[in-house]
């Protein structure tokens, strides 16, 4: 099985799972998943599930965007913001104890309009009049996103952590979606968990979608913060609005 996340894919048809699949040489199912920021983390999800009903065996998630083809370069407030990158995960069989323990994933398409990219879609098809509107560009409510996101940062790592029966303070590691330092700290903050056990590297790259997770992640192990039989958490939430998060021994 593949599965890719992203908001931005090559073309409307055929999805870029398959051209992935292709290139890669595979013989599976392949299918692009959109969820914006949270793309990754709904296919994990998604992949995860296959993998424990036994309908896979193994499956390929990607998470990867370019938001530079959305994002406007004459909008200081959002441009600056966003990185395009990729990365993924293997997943694989393993005993009840390890791998994901429990997840939260969900949406409300109410805010939908807090965080969007209006035009170039089947609703409204590009045109003269919509480009010079730039409506084909990522269009975001901050300080809405910033309160919205902070709130369902703690309400979904705290379900995760009620439903696997563990505490915050039995959390190795937490590697939230890398969006904006101001929402990673305020949420930190309210689930009152030390920076120390938080990885970031949104100085680094900026907020790379579906990408920051698995990009973390990767940098996570190669640091050595990712231990055998650790608990870890990962969390990522965006535009629709959706969300996904985990709580996973590794």
């Amino acid at each position: 099985l593949l599965i890719i996340g992203t908001y931005t894919p090559d073309m409307s048809f055929p999805s870029t799972g398959c051209i992935v699949q292709e290139r890669l040489g595979l013989v599976c199912p392949a299918v692009d998943l959109q969820a914006a920021c949270a793309g990754f983390m709904y296919a994990l999800i998604t992949g995860a599930s296959y993998i424990r009903a036994g309908v896979s065996k193994l499956a390929l998630i990607i998470g990867g965007d370019t938001n530079s083809r959305i994002a406007n370069p004459h909008d200081q407030k959002t441009f600056p913001l966003f990185g395009d990158a990729a990365g993924a995960v293997l997943l694989e069989p393993a005993p009840l104890d390890y791998g994901i323990l429990s997840y939260n994933m969900g949406a409300d398409g109410r805010g939908g309009t807090i965080l969007s990219r209006p035009a170039c879609g089947s609703r409204m098809p590009p045109s003269a009049d919509l480009l010079s509107q730039g409506l084909q560009y990522l269009h975001m409510d901050g300080r809405s996103v910033f309160r919205w996101a902070t709130s369902i940062l703690c309400d979904s790592v705290n379900d995760v952590l009620a439903d696997s029966g563990h505490s915050i303070d039995e959390v190795d590691l937490f590697i939230p979606h890398q969006a904006n330092i101001r929402i990673i700290n305020a949420a930190l903050d309210m689930l009152r968990i030390p920076r120390e056990r938080v990885f970031s590297n949104l100085e680094r790259y900026g907020n790379t979608s579906g990408a920051s997770i698995p990009l973390a992640l990767d940098e996570a192990v190669q640091a050595g913060l990712v231990k055998r039989d650790g608990l870890i958490v990962l969390s990522g939430f965006g535009a629709g609005l959706a969300w996904g998060t985990v709580i996973m021994r590794w």
